[in-house]
């Protein structure tokens, strides 16, 4: 090591020993508070990343639950993959078992890891259920373009 340069045990960077006792106190505090800063930061990453994969692996569940039994599953996400923020992430539906021009529709609420379910989360459900508005459509496509009965934008 260089004569005239201590090294400081916390950090492993070597110190000039020309600074004063109060240069050093302040370079100390200042990498101090920059190890603080990086350790919440990874901290932080660490929760992002748990909850994604909470986020995946409740997807996946809900996926093969629907599949096993008769359903299919559609998820809500913003256009970059991420989670929409309303009551509603997914829809399971089915055709009616005994009648087959009937609809069965479930608006789903999705938790994973150890998110817990609410109250009021239950309450937005339930007034987003009664608030669904269905229609009808018909679509035509003639090989060039696509023709929509009743001339409705779906938008």
């Amino acid at each position: 090591m260089e004569q005239g340069v201590g090294l400081n045990a916390c950090y492993a960077r070597p110190v000039p020993d020309e600074l004063s006792a109060g240069q050093k106190a302040a370079l100390t505090k200042k990498r101090r508070a920059a190890a603080a800063k990086a350790l919440e930061t990874r901290r932080r990453r660490s929760a992002f990343a748990k909850a994604r994969a909470a986020e995946a692996a409740s997807k996946e569940a809900l996926k093969a639950y629907c599949t096993e039994h008769g359903w299919r599953v559609a998820f809500f996400e913003g256009a970059t993959g991420s989670p929409r923020t309303g009551i509603i992430d997914a829809i399971a539906f089915r055709l009616g078992r005994k009648n087959s021009d009937l609809l069965d529709v479930r608006l789903i609420q999705l938790k994973g890891g150890k998110a817990g379910i609410s109250g009021l989360e239950i309450a937005r459900l339930k007034e987003a259920t009664a608030g669904a508005t269905v229609n009808w459509l018909i679509a035509e496509f003639d090989g060039e373009i696509l023709h929509l009965l009743p001339d409705d934008s779906i938008a």
